[in-house]
């Protein structure tokens, strides 16, 4: 029995239209809960750290391994979840690494040494991975390029959304319990997460008995059949999908721009807490509060940055990306004069935060999404990413070192350095425009 049984073509047509809509509408709902599940994992760590740093008197040097241990699996993750998803599916790819994440984070909660949290933690980066690539891979068979800056707004503030959450969460329960429990409570959300994304995620419409996005797109839908097999897209070999990837100029510029941003953005992820309690004295949960401002900004930050990239600037990201890069640059050298005064402080925080994760959005996925094409989308996403996680990485040594050596105006200065780096790649970027 054909999936629709239209009485007209016209009528035909907008029975197709709405099975679409409607399964973009689930589509995006699903895959944004994962994205902001993913941080229940992610971020519990930042806000224990300076909790167990304290209990067992470790510094910055010791638990800076810690760090970039998950920041240098995730970025090896990248590289290899990409292609991976781009082979076999984002679903299946995805599946195995809220798994091992859930896993890592319950033993972390029973550890007390250094290289045994050291070793989960990389394992904990690994798994998270497979997160973002994948989901680009989702996305991009969903959604066209012409509608992809605005709709990316919306869909990427899972990230700015789900770091707020899952900062107060685990603020909330260090508050009344211990930072373990701040490791195992969010490890069972995340399993709950991963039953809600089983049941309604698709890898693309073809496996929802619709016609592809092109054809869906160009008015010519193709009947599906539920009582048929599914069909099979295409396979090309990773091979294929490096070179398409790899031979793209677009996509390496993307890549070190990201290198150097999401350096910037970790070192705000995983060390304000500590900033803030040991240099300006707050308490270990005020400190995790605080640091809300920084996700919580870059969620208007993200809006802005898609609807204006559309908009403004006909689906081009460059001119976005460097305007927005300008005003952090500004914002860090504000912060790094008034953090602790209690309106100017909060508010250069904000715009860190704004002008963050606009352009970080942009970059690694919108972007990556323009340029790496449905065929190479979660490869060229987890290119990106990887580039960028490498960035990430390098932040938890030497932020820890600069930081121990010469102090942590510094450590903001070196920011500024990264940032202008960023600046510099997006200006050749400029009227660069991406396909479907």
């Amino acid at each position: 029995m054909a999936l629709f049984a239209p009485s007209t073509s016209a009528s035909f047509e907008l029975q197709i239209h709405k099975a679409f809509q409607s399964w973009r509408y689930r589509i995006f709902s699903v895959m944004w809960l994962l994205y902001a599940g993913y941080y229940l994992c992610r971020k519990n760590y930042a806000v224990a750290q300076p909790v167990f740093m304290k209990e067992f008197g470790w510094n910055e040097h010791d638990v800076g391994i810690i760090i970039s241990s998950y920041l240098t699996m995730y970025a090896v993750g990248q590289f290899i979840s990409g292609p991976l998803g781009d082979r076999f599916g984002a679903r299946k790819i995805i599946s195995a690494g809220l798994l091992l994440s859930v896993v890592a984070n319950i033993l972390f909660s029973q550890s007390s040494s250094i290289f045994l949290m050291t070793i989960l933690m990389g394992i904990n980066g690994a798994a998270q991975a497979t997160g973002w690539s994948n989901s680009m891979k989702t996305m991009s068979n969903w959604f066209s390029v012409n509608e992809r800056g605005r709709m990316m707004a919306w869909w990427a503030t899972n990230y700015q959304i789900g770091d707020v959450v899952s900062t107060a969460f685990a603020a909330f329960i260090i508050g009344f319990a211990t930072w373990r429990e701040a490791f195992w409570v969010p490890a069972i959300g995340l399993t709950g997460v991963g039953i809600v994304f089983l049941w309604g995620q698709r890898n693309r419409p073809e496996d929802a008995g619709l016609p592809g996005l092109t054809e869906y797109l160009s008015h010519e839908p193709v009947v599906k059949n539920v009582d048929s097999e599914p069909i099979v897209e295409k396979r090309i070999s990773i091979t294929e999908i490096l070179k398409e990837v790899l031979w793209n100029k677009y996509i390496w510029n993307l890549g070190f721009s990201y290198f150097f941003l999401k350096l910037v953005r970790y070192t705000f992820l995983f060390w304000l807490s500590t900033y803030l309690v040991q240099i300006l004295g707050f308490r270990a949960d005020k400190a995790g509060y605080m640091s809300i401002i920084f996700p919580f900004a870059g969620f208007l930050g993200t809006i802005a940055a898609g609807y204006s990239s559309d908009k403004l600037f006909s689906a081009r990201r460059g001119p976005v990306s460097v305007i927005m890069l300008i005003v952090l640059f500004i914002s860090i050298f504000a912060y790094s004069l008034f953090a602790a005064h209690p309106i100017f402080g909060p508010l250069a925080l904000g715009f860190i935060g704004f002008c963050t994760f606009g352009p970080d959005t942009l970059i690694s996925a919108t972007a990556a999404m323009d340029f790496g094409s449905r065929k190479a989308s979660s490869t060229a996403a987890g290119f990106i990413n990887g580039l960028g996680s490498i960035g990430a990485a390098l932040s938890g040594v030497l932020v820890a070192w600069i930081s121990v050596a010469f102090g942590w105006s510094e450590v903001f200065y070196f920011l500024m350095i990264a940032t202008f780096a960023c600046v510099v790649l997006q200006m050749f970027m400029w009227n660069a425009r991406g396909a479907n």
